[in-house]
Order: structure tokens, then C-alpha cells, then sequence
């Protein structure tokens, strides 16, 4: 399946306080005029289908009551600047409402969906410059105000370049998925061509030849881009033996609103080097 283009969205601003749930996060006692805020971590929130977006809000969420248990799928590992895909679906019941909590950091999302249902796909995108190798993300679900019990799930960021122009692919099963970024020169960034004349440089590559080393994430980064156009392809190098991986594109571009574009593929894949790829977008810098 290719991809599915998506709006930009705006990415939220906030303030820290802080947050405790129901018999308790760690608070954080950060403070000053460079005080880290949720916004360092979780730059934006939306539905897998981005028709809505979290809303960040000051204080802690509401208080945990009964309910279901609650499992959450994805996540676990991120790099900055980047996405995730996460899925959150209780034992039994339906809900609209998703909360998200950084551990020890002030305020939380809310993900308000448009009816009931039984499970959500969210997608995370990531602050570029994460403050921490590692932090706790909070979930907890409900509808019309009353919550379930909270489920914290650890997070591990591998920290890779952001500067001028950053694009990044993320991906939800243990396949070869690989980035290719064409530069305005004409120059293809990708693991057949790690570093560019133009200073580009794929600094993560993950699962190479069916390597598996658990990170499902690649970035390809420009300190100073080239002005120009820059066309996005993502190819699926070997599934590894699974059925599918869903992936999601992340483009920062410096002065410009994040960007994300999600989609799918199946099958053993292509073994594709250079001019390989699904196209995924376009975009030009400045």
C-alpha cells in the first residue's frame, strides 16, 4: 500500500508543572528560564488518520478510577525528531478519550477521538532535542471525563542529527525498511551512500539485510541544506519474514511545521539499492 500524505500540523507550545497520576509519577522540579517542558519531548500528538489532534493542556490530567487494563503497542524506542506509531487498547470496552503524560515533566495531551472505539492508533512525533536518553510515557483512556487505571511504558531515544533538514522513516515490525532522500544536486542520500558532497548523512540504519538490531528507525540529516528540492522515497529492502510494517515519514524542516506521511508494505520485499523506493513527497528548502 503506499503512502498516505498528510497535513502539517502545527506543533503545540507549553509550560511545566508537575504532573501526578493517581498514587503517583515522579515529579520533576525543573526551573529558570530554560526549564524542560512536555514540549521537549512530545512535540504532537494525532490520530493514526491525523482527522484530530491532541490538545495540550497545563496541570495533571484527571485522577485514575477503575477500568480496564490497558496495553500499549509501539513506542518503546524513538529517536529525536522523528515519529511513532503507538496503539492503545484496553482489555474490554470502548472510549474517546487518550491521555499522555512524560513522566516528571508538567501538563498532558488530550486525544479527543470522533466516536467510541475499541482500540487507537496514535502517532507520536518527537521533540528534537529530548532532553533524556530515557523517560516514561503514561497512558490512560476514557470517555465523558472518568479515566481508567494509567499504564506507564519506558522509552529509550537514540539520538541522531537534526539541523536544517532532517527527514526520518520509523516503522512497527522487524524488517528492512530503508530511506532515500535525492538532494536538489541530485545526489541520493541512502545506505549505498551514506554522506553527500552537499553535507547530507544517513547517521542511522537500521535492520540492514535483515541485521536486526531492534531499532526500526533511519534519519537522514543536512547541518547546512542545500537550497532546493528534495524528493523522499522509502523502499522495503527484505521483509524479514514478517507479514507487514507500517511505516511513518517525519520531514523538519528549520522554520517550517513537522510533516508526516504514513503507510504500509507487504511481502519479501526488494532487495532496491539506489533510485529504489516508494515516492513518498517533495519538498523544497528554504
Amino acid at each position: 500500500m503506499g503512502p498516505f500524505p498528510h497535513r502539517p500540523r502545527a506543533l503545540l507550545t507549553g509550560l511545566a508543572l508537575c504532573a501526578a497520576i493517581a498514587g503517583g509519577l515522579s515529579c520533576g522540579s525543573d526551573s529558570g528560564p530554560s526549564k524542560v517542558t512536555i514540549l521537549d519531548y512530545i512535540a504532537g500528538i494525532t490520530d493514526a488518520g491525523i482527522t484530530v489532534s491532541a490538545v495540550r493542556h497545563a496541570g495533571a490530567p484527571p485522577a485514575a478510577g477503575g477500568g480496564p487494563t490497558l496495553t500499549i503497542t509501539g513506542g518503546g524506542t524513538v529517536i529525536n525528531g522523528g515519529s511513532a506509531q503507538v496503539t492503545v487498547a484496553p482489555s474490554s470496552g470502548t472510549f474517546t478519550d487518550v491521555y499522555v503524560v512524560v513522566e516528571g515533566v508538567d501538563g498532558y495531551y488530550q486525544l479527543t477521538l470522533l466516536a467510541p472505539v475499541a482500540t487507537a492508533d496514535l502517532l507520536l512525533t518527537l521533540g528534537q532535542r529530548i532532553p533524556h536518553s530515557t523517560f516514561n510515557l503514561t497512558y490512560g483512556i476514557g470517555s465523558t471525563g472518568a479515566v481508567g487505571v494509567y499504564q506507564t511504558v519506558p522509552v529509550t531515544v537514540i539520538q541522531v542529527g537534526t539541523g536544517e533538514v532532517q527527514v526520518s522513516v520509523s516503522w512497527n515490525a522487524e524488517s528492512d525498511v530503508d530511506l532515500h532522500v535525492v538532494e536538489p544536486g541530485g545526489e541520493e542520500v541512502y545506505y549505498g551512500n551514506t554522506s553527500s558532497e552537499a553535507g547530507g548523512t544517513l547517521d542511522l540504519d537500521s535492520n540492514p539485510a535483515c541485521s536486526i538490531d531492534h531499532k526500526k528507525n533511519e534519519n537522514i540529516t543536512w547541518a547546512n541544506a542545500p537550497s532546493g528540492t528534495y524528493t523522499v522515497r522509502v523502499d522495503y529492502f527484505a521483509g524479514c519474514s514478517v507479514a507487514q510494517s507500517d511505516y511513518v515519514v517525519t520531514v523538519q524542516r528549520k522554520g517550517h511545521p513537522a510533516e508526516t506521511f504514513t503507510g504500509s508494505f507487504t511481502g519479501p520485499g526488494d532487495g532496491g539499492g539506489a533510485g529504489d523506493g516508494v515516492d513518498i513527497t517533495t519538498f523544497t528548502f528554504p
